[in-house]
């Protein structure tokens, strides 16, 4: 009797930890739908140039003020990978993976670099006040999120060491971050689409700013 017992107990663990992988799975699924919903969100009505550049494409070169002074260029960052993330004044989420942000920085796997929209004295008062352990660039009226067609914030990309977007999201909590980080969505790497291209000011062209919704919502702040 006690044999029976005892490969009862061991057969009532085994259906235990089975249900408990079960029920990870189903988590992370929830998850990630939840994410692409956000994304959808973010992006409705469908405009073009506002779900951010595409996996596979080039990255746009940039250089931009920076708040600890000098400037910040994408070309700084050759050959690593970087994770370039737009934020804006007031935007809730932005601030709420501040610290992720620090620790990824912290372990060295990618650079990261922050872009604020806006002017460079609030910038400097938001690290200032925030000790952000990346650099923190800074674009006026849009200029670089126009180049990357990324309008909610605080919106993700990882760039890979040649340059090309290897994924790219909103990024408003730090499973969000993870899923952009794990390529989720994103193409082989051996994929290259042919390069966005721009007016003569660096802008997208059909982006229609004007019309672009203003809202606070828990983890998406729209510009």
């Amino acid at each position: 009797m006690s044999l029976f017992w005892m490969i009862s107990s061991v057969l009532l663990w085994l259906l235990v930890l089975v249900l408990a992988f079960l029920l990870l799975g189903t988590l992370r699924a929830v998850g990630l739908l939840r994410w692409r919903l956000e994304q959808l969100e973010a992006t409705t009505p469908s405009r073009l140039g506002r779900s951010g550049l595409k996996a596979g494409k080039r990255a746009p070169a940039f250089t931009l003020p920076a708040v600890a002074g000098g400037e910040i260029s994408l070309h700084d960052c050759a050959d690593r990978k970087v994770l370039l993330v737009f934020m804006q004044p007031g935007c809730g989420a932005c601030l709420a993976i501040t610290p992720e942000l620090n620790r990824l920085q912290d372990a060295g796997e990618v650079q990261v670099v922050v872009v604020q929209n806006g002017d460079l004295e609030t910038a400097r008062k938001w690290a200032d006040e925030h000790r952000p352990r990346f650099p923190v660039a800074v674009q006026e009226r849009l200029s670089l999120s126009k180049r990357y067609e990324a309008f909610a914030t605080p919106f993700a990309f990882l760039i890979d060491e040649r340059g090309i977007i290897a994924s790219r999201g909103i990024a408003g909590t730090k499973q969000y971050l993870g899923y952009i980080l794990s390529r989720v969505g994103g193409k082989p790497e051996d994929a290259l689409e042919e390069d966005a291209t721009f007016g003569a000011d660096g802008d997208a062209a059909a982006t229609d700013l004007a019309s672009l919704p203003t809202s606070n919502s828990k983890e998406v702040h729209h510009v």
